[in-house]
Order: C-alpha cells, then sequence, then structure tokens
C-alpha cells in the first residue's frame, strides 16, 4: 500500500511536556548567569571619559575595576565629597601607581 501522490506524512508535534522543559532550563540558565552580588552591570566599560585632573582632598573613596572581557583596561572612579563620581585617566604615572597598590591588595 503506498500514500498517494498529493498525500504526504504527518509531522510530528512536539509535546507540551519537552517544551515545558525547555522553558524551564531556559529559566534556570537566565537566573545562574545573573550577577552573585544581586547588581547587574553592563558588559563593557563604566568610564568612557576620564580625567587626569581631581584633587586628593576631594576624594573620599576609590574603586578599581580590574581589567577583563568586560573591558580592556582597568577603571579607577573616585568617589568625591560632594556626592559625585569621576573616573581618572589609568595612564596616568600617580594613577598606575594607585591601581598597582590597590590591586594588590
Amino acid at each position: 500500500m503506498s500514500l498517494g501522490a498529493g498525500r504526504r506524512a504527518p509531522r510530528p508535534r512536539p509535546s507540551s511536556g519537552l517544551l515545558f522543559l525547555g522553558l524551564l532550563l531556559l529559566s534556570a540558565a537566565v537566573a545562574l548567569a545573573g550577577d552573585p552580588e544581586g547588581e547587574l552591570r553592563d558588559l563593557g566599560c563604566v568610564c568612557v571619559r576620564t580625567t587626569s585632573r581631581v584633587r586628593p582632598k576631594h576624594v573620599t573613596s576609590l574603586e578599581v575595576i580590574k581589567a577583563g572581557l568586560h573591558c580592556p583596561t582597568p577603571q579607577l572612579i573616585a568617589s568625591l565629597k560632594n556626592g559625585s563620581k569621576l573616573c581618572l585617566d589609568p595612564q596616568t604615572p600617580l594613577h598606575k601607581k594607585i591601581i598597582k597598590k590597590l590591586l594588590e591588595n
């Protein structure tokens, strides 16, 4: 017995259990890929513009973000007494020393 020339064999349909399993795995992958500290950061350099001019007496704290896949250069972010933040130029000799000291600790 053969099928007629105009007839096709029925296509198999994906089961709803398989679809549910795929959605469950996708949501688990998204949850695991999240930031463990709960803070999401964009992939890319935080510091787009940098400055080499900052008065040390105005700086309250410094943050160093290591170079990595997100950004090829280390980033030095200074928090100022007035509440603003500045990105410091990592190529300045003084800033290079600061980055080296902070990354060693």
